[in-house]
């Protein structure tokens, strides 16, 4: 399986407050990071339809749709996806029902920007991890007696483009 160091970590950014928005998705492009921006939850729901993303980013409070309720969307389109919650409206049922869905981690806004920057690593390296356990569950799986070694190998060329493209 190809490592996901080799490549920039591909963030998704969802926050309804424009400027922030922007100026946040400018400081990460010039990390190295990939960045997409979007301003409600369902233009990252669009966004997510049709990449595939390392980390989100994901301000707590929104129109239309909130940080928890995108997350659980999240869950159900790209379950691997590590998400960070922003809020500059804590309470412990916030960070509960973040902690439920796996969130990576629910950060205070403001938040200090080279913490921020450690948390999207560990989240890549967390993401990372939880592939490389998860292809070598499926690839031991396929192993098992009773596989020819011509079905083992297409199983593992077939879980080997699954998670590249992850």
């Amino acid at each position: 399986m190809a490592r996901a160091q080799d490549r920039p970590i591909r963030i998704l950014l969802v926050d309804d407050e424009t400027d922030l928005v922007d100026f946040l998705a400018h400081r990460l492009l010039k990390q190295g990071f990939t960045v997409a921006a979007a301003n409600s939850g369902h233009e990252a729901l669009r966004s997510i339809g049709g990449q595939t993303f390392d980390v989100a980013i994901l301000d707590l409070k929104m129109p239309h749709m909130d940080g928890i309720e995108l997350l659980e969307k999240i869950r159900d389109i790209q379950p691997s996806l590590e998400a960070i919650v922003l809020t500059g409206h804590g309470s412990t049922d916030s960070a509960l029902a973040a902690g439920r869905l796996m969130a990576f981690r629910y950060l205070l806004k403001p938040y200090d920007y080279e913490e921020l920057l450690v948390q999207i690593q560990e989240a890549r390296e967390r993401r990372e991890q939880c592939q490389q356990e998860a292809y070598d569950a499926e690839m031991e799986q396929a192993m098992s007696p009773g596989h020819t070694s011509q079905e083992i190998l297409a199983r593992g060329e077939e879980l080997r483009r699954k998670y590249e493209r992850d």
